[in-house]
């Protein structure tokens, strides 16, 4: 579209007509873009709402769920499930041929050729890229994460994570425990539901401190989130 405007401006004088109409263009699509912006934010605000009244509900029913059905451990208490998660994990796509060959090849008969000398290529391993391995759903306890996938299962006991690294809103989280060597992360686009990172908030908090510390957690997230929600909508207001 840039290209286009500086080709109308360019021939002004002798198609003005062409100019009028990419500055129209321009216009509607800034506008439209505007609107979609405000559209898309409008939405999110109304997500993290929605959120808020999801830990207000797990306060409220005192974290009790009766459609969540696994093997428990002793002492192991449910803390949240979420669907529709990806497990993500640094893996390489295989490995790149690279080289040439070094000897020489002649006809000896037709449609066959004697190849004499070495080969000089070698073969090296890819990089290793974030890479989605499964989707499925994720059991958050007070002892546990537990991930069930079609194909693949992980579970991390909660005292042998080392490190939690949380995305941006929670929608991801990466996990490193001590009896594996790759990090693994748990991934949502679901806005409508809790976030990964927010129901391990939750699981961790449990662990730590028991449903009294899981249940201030979740009120105090459920706070950030409406003032966050409330802070936006001022500004937005002015």
């Amino acid at each position: 579209m840039a290209a286009l405007l500086i080709i109308a401006i360019q021939n002004a004088q002798t198609n003005p007509a062409f100019l009028a109409v990419m500055i129209l263009l321009i216009l509607v699509f800034v506008i439209a873009s505007v609107l979609i912006n405000k559209s898309s934010h409008k939405k999110t605000l109304a997500q993290l709402e929605q959120q808020a009244v999801i830990l207000d509900e797990l306060v409220k029913r005192d974290f009790k769920t009766d459609d969540v059905v696994f093997a428990q451990q002793k002492d192991e208490v449910l803390v949240y499930h979420l669907t529709n998660v990806n497990l993500t994990e640094y893996r390489s796509d295989g490995s790149t041929y690279s080289g040439g060959y070094a000897g020489v090849s002649f006809r000896v008969a037709k449609g066959v050729r004697l190849n004499a000398g070495q080969t000089g290529g070698r073969s090296t391993r890819n990089p290793e890229e974030e890479t989605i391995i499964d989707t499925g759903a994720v059991t958050a306890t007070n002892q546990r994460i537990i991930f069930t996938g079609a194909n693949q299962v992980r579970v991390f006991d909660l005292s042998k994570v080392v490190n939690m690294e949380a995305g941006p809103n929670g929608l991801k989280i990466s996990i490193s425990v001590s009896n594996r060597e790759k990090t693994s992360s748990l991934m949502s686009n679901n806005m409508n539901d809790l976030t990964p990172g927010m129901a391990l908030s939750l699981a961790t908090a449990w662990q730590e401190g028991g449903k009294t510390k899981a249940i201030q957690t979740a009120k105090d997230l459920a706070t950030q989130l409406r003032q966050v929600v409330a802070e936006d909508r001022a500004k937005d207001a002015k």
